[in-house]
């Protein structure tokens, strides 16, 4: 059992859980989930290879091949407000993505929260999109934060991050339907609904870049609120956008 914070197993972990940094995340290969939900779905995932899985004592007959920690330990390296005492070490995913066969790819550009990134994955896996894209300058989506708030749900979504956006968006201009999220666009439902779609978010505070809102051949599109708030934070509209995407079938 590893009972020392010292251990160089645990230093790892925790700096896996601690680090937003995409590069150091790219470099390391790993990162780390938390949590009986997030365990499972990640050995159930066809695309993540589980390294290691530690566990306290009270979870050792369910997963014999885990490394026994202390309850002490487990506590300090928590990401959470109540652990449940179990982690597991994952490789970051391998699978090849197919750009031009995914139907339905959401992008967001220089997104910035991990609360949301963790909500707008969890919402692409709720809508079976095919593939989730953080462009260059995002949050780590495979941070601790970000991971906690998928649900599980970042083991079951293709992911893709630090991409440059003006190449990956030629790149996908001719086989997709571009359209963006902007206060001045038209009706969310106008979308064209037999044509592949990436779907384009902006920052949090700033919101489209320049080069996404100036280009003509991007279609623009909003939400209705009759209500009369001035606008939805990202993880909300992005939920209505990928119900709305998800309906065409």
């Amino acid at each position: 059992m590893i009972t020392s914070l010292t251990s160089p197993k645990i230093a790892r972990v925790r700096r896996l859980l601690e680090t937003q940094n995409p590069r150091e995340r790219a470099e390391s290969g790993q990162f780390v989930v938390e949590g009986l939900r997030a365990v499972e779905s990640a050995l159930g995932s066809r695309s993540i290879d589980v390294v290691e899985i530690l566990a306290t004592s009270q979870w050792l007959a369910r997963f014999p091949e885990a490394t026994e920690i202390s309850e002490e330990v487990a506590w300090k390296i928590a990401d959470t407000v109540s652990p449940q005492g179990i982690f597991a070490v994952l490789s970051l995913p391998k699978q090849q993505i197919d750009l031009k066969g995914a139907k339905r790819i959401a992008l967001f550009v220089e997104l910035q929260d991990p609360g949301n990134a963790g909500t707008v994955i969890r919402n692409a896996h709720a809508f079976d999109f095919d593939l989730v894209i953080f462009s260059k300058g995002s949050v780590d989506p495979f941070s601790g934060k970000v991971a906690r708030a998928s649900a599980g749900s970042i083991a079951s979504v293709p992911i893709e991050f630090g991409i440059e956006l003006a190449p990956l968006i030629e790149t996908l201009r001719p086989t997709h339907q571009l359209v963006a999220f902007d206060m001045d666009g038209e009706e969310v439902g106008s979308i064209e609904r037999t044509l592949p779609t990436v779907v384009i978010f902006g920052n949090e505070a700033r919101g489209l870049p320049e080069e996404i809102r100036g280009d003509e051949r991007i279609k623009k599109i909003s939400i209705p609120m009759p209500g009369g708030t001035e606008s939805l934070n990202v993880a909300s509209a992005a939920t209505i956008a990928m119900y709305e995407i998800s309906r065409r079938d």
